[in-house]
């Protein structure tokens, strides 16, 4: 089936229904089945009825799969490095896909008079898959909640929410215990400090230092208690840290914001959060520049765009 379990099996036109494939051909398919791990950042884990046959066997594997990776690339979509307003986002876009996988079950579970036989087979497939939807919508809540207003359901208010399960057996969703992975995560590994420097990738920083100048020239990038000099040993300082001079702009954000989104292809480490961390540039009203800041003066085509392009190729 294409696109996501959670869709594709509950489709009306060419879902669960239309699958008409005989035993054998499950048990061929569960022949080189690789199964996922389980996701490290879990919370909750589903107790379900062992499946005693292989079409239950097989979609309940493909439902475990995507349901684990879905659960792990948490971990991408709310990067440490990510400022509020960024993870805000991505639990909207998160919680309405999960909003609509929920809806979309339950909708198929009425039209296609889905009970809790579970012997039967479609009844078991679709009754496994909305429990891992269930979790899943319950995962993000409990991991990420913190970036939403919208109230936090229970595992049984999210079930009589969506599909006016009332009865709802809890049970089949339990929370991990996570003591002993954090004790053993604690003492295996420490936590990685953020960096302190920006990272400047080439060897050569004569050439970074004639880029400063030319566009503080063009744009009036520095206030007079700044020099370019201090601005380009910031940038190319170990740990930025343990550097004394403060960076006055005097150019606007909205240039600043460009300025930063250029040149951060030439470093490793040089964006909104890690100039927020250095808490070394002040904006021309005299306030510490935050990584918020920056978000919020991106334009594609500030003041002086065409000068700033041109004097930046010449680090390319």
């Amino acid at each position: 089936m294409k696109g996501s379990i959670f869709s594709s099996l509950v489709s009306i036109t060419n879902g669960l229904h239309r699958d008409n494939r005989q035993e054998k051909d499950f048990k061929y398919l569960l022949s080189g089945f690789k199964l996922n791990p389980k996701a490290a950042n879990a919370v909750f884990k589903v107790n379900f009825k062992k499946p005693l046959n292989a079409k239950k066997e097989y979609y309940q594997k493909l439902i475990f799969n995507e349901t684990e990776s879905i659960v792990a690339s948490f971990v991408k979509e709310f990067p440490e490095n990510a400022t509020t307003p960024e993870n805000k986002y991505s639990f909207t876009l998160l919680l309405n896909k999960f909003d609509k996988y929920l809806n979309d079950i339950a909708t198929y579970i009425n039209k296609r008079e889905i009970t809790a036989d579970l012997n039967n087979d479609d009844n078991y497939i679709i009754n496994y898959l909305k429990v891992s939807a269930i979790r899943i919508y319950a995962e993000l809540q409990e991991q990420y909640g913190q970036y939403s207003e919208i109230s936090r359901f229970t595992i049984q208010e999210i079930a009589e929410k969506y599909f006016y399960d009332i009865d709802f057996d809890t049970s089949k969703i339990e929370k991990v215990d996570i003591s002993k992975k954090v004790a053993v995560n604690k003492t295996s590994k420490s936590k990685a400090k953020p960096k302190t420097s920006f990272g400047y990738k080439n060897k050569d920083t004569s050439t970074l230092l004639t880029v400063l100048k030319q566009i503080n020239l063009k744009i009036d990038l520095l206030d007079n208690r700044t020099t370019v000099e201090q601005l380009h040993q910031l940038l190319l300082a170990k740990d930025f840290t343990n550097t004394e001079s403060q960076i006055y702009l005097q150019c606007e954000t909205t240039q600043f914001s460009y300025i930063v989104d250029v040149l951060k292809p030439f470093f490793t480490g040089f964006n909104a959060t890690s100039i927020e961390r250095s808490g070394k540039f002040i904006t021309k009203t005299g306030t510490q520049l935050k990584a918020n800041n920056l978000h919020k003066n991106k334009v594609h085509n500030p003041k002086g765009k065409e000068d700033i392009d041109k004097i930046i190729q010449q680090l390319q």
